[in-house]
């Protein structure tokens, strides 16, 4: 029976062991009396590198794990200190390499000459260790990045000279326009109004913003696109706000307004303006004569600007065609009346010759019957009684004079 179970044996380890995994195998020598052959195969991981073999094939030891672990932080330690990449790591090379480096070194030291010197270099091969580095760039890249530095910080000092000299000259220009403005009020707190006198004030103001723009440089519209695109950064912040301080006709009034102020016992008080994401907010505070409150009517619309060319103006001043475009209209009882259909809204055109954040020249656009034949100006819109003009001054609290008005 012994026999027989260790011939069984026998083959049924020869019927799984292939020809190629026994190439691949060890094996270990039977013991004397024994027709059994243990093969163990080199596959991954480390179950071989665990087992100690003695020279008859017998295990001898079989690592247990305080070992293991002991030799796992062994190899852990030896890697960390190897692999610093610092100046206490030693660069490992293959041995192929350093036999091919030494060849190679020997035979080429031994043929170079010095054309320079006339000395021949040395023959000694090139030892395995030892590297030639490449050629030190650091003298070349610091007084590049110094050259760098020099060009910025003097291109830096020309800008700061510029905007020194650009500031100054605003600040001028603002003195200006200060006391432009300061004549402007006080010649409208007058009772009887010099309408010539008040025009001439305001083309020298539309004056004074173009004394230092070139003829081919574009200030007015920036500046105009710059204001109607403000965005509040917060709900207390106000956008661009003005008030309606003189006015040619009543004319110009109904082009931008309602007209409701003809209605009978109407007075318009005041008309405020608000600008900001590109859209146009007109208020219109009508007071009725009686026991009635006051009205307040609110236009909205969006703002398009556009250059007005040379050949429509014939003057030696930039500027700007604002379109409105009526959306929406908000009644004195609250209610909201929108446009609707496209054939509903209202198109408004204005001429813009001057604007900053406390000062707005605007004209009405010459009628057909006042246009030449290229449908520009005839003569110059500032000039005259300026009854087509309409002069906006910067409102620092909006909110504040509508309540004041009761028309909040």
């Amino acid at each position: 029976l012994l026999a027989a179970a260790a011939g069984t044996l026998t083959t049924t380890t020869h019927a799984f062991t292939t020809p190629l995994l026994q190439r691949q195998c060890h094996s270990l020598q039977p013991a004397a009396g024994s027709n059994t052959a243990l093969f163990g195969g080199k596959r991954r991981g480390r179950l071989t590198n665990n087992v100690s073999v003695d020279e008859d094939g017998k295990v001898a030891n079989i690592m247990t794990k305080r070992q293991k672990q002991t030799l796992g932080n062994s190899k852990m330690k030896r890697q960390k200190g190897g692999g610093g990449g610092g100046e206490k790591a030693a660069a490992a090379i293959s041995p192929l390499l350093a036999e091919w480096a030494k060849d190679d070194g020997s035979s080429s030291s031994s043929s170079q000459l010095n054309d320079n010197d006339g000395a021949s270099t040395s023959s000694s091969p090139v030892s395995s260790t030892v590297f030639i580095p490449f050629d030190d760039n650091d003298d070349i890249s610091s007084s590049s990045t110094n050259n760098k530095k020099s060009k910025r910080k003097s291109n830096n000092k020309n800008k700061k000279e510029q905007r020194t000299q650009k500031a100054a000259l605003t600040a001028a220009q603002t003195q200006q326009i200060e006391t432009i403005l300061d004549q402007i009020d006080d010649l409208l707190q007058t009772n009887n109004l010099d309408r010539v006198e008040l025009v001439s004030y305001i083309s020298s103001l539309v004056n004074v913003g173009l004394l230092s723009a070139n003829k081919n440089d574009q200030v007015l519209l920036p500046t105009l696109k710059s204001i109607v695109s403000t965005k509040s950064k917060s709900a207390e912040e106000q956008l661009p706000s003005y008030r309606l301080a003189w006015v040619g006709s009543d004319a110009a009034i109904c082009h931008v307004g309602t007209s409701l102020h003809k209605v009978p016992l109407a007075r318009l008080q005041e008309v405020f303006l608000s600008l900001g994401y590109n859209r146009w907010e007109l208020f219109e505070v009508i007071r009725i004569l009686g026991p009635f409150p006051t009205v307040r009517n609110t236009l909205k619309g969006d703002v398009k600007l556009t250059k007005l060319p040379s050949s429509l103006t014939k003057l030696d001043r930039e500027g700007v065609r604002m379109q409105i475009s009526y959306t929406s209209m908000v009644d004195g009882t609250g209610k909201e009346i929108l446009a609707g259909k496209a054939d509903n809204i209202k198109y408004v055109d204005l001429d813009i010759w001057f604007a900053n954040e406390k000062v707005i020249v605007a004209t009405v656009p010459p009628s057909v019957e006042d246009q030449d034949e290229n449908g520009g100006y005839e003569q110059d819109p500032l000039k005259g009684d300026g009854s087509n003009v309409l002069f906006f001054v910067g409102e620092e609290n909006l909110e504040e004079q509508l309540e004041k008005l009761r028309a909040a």
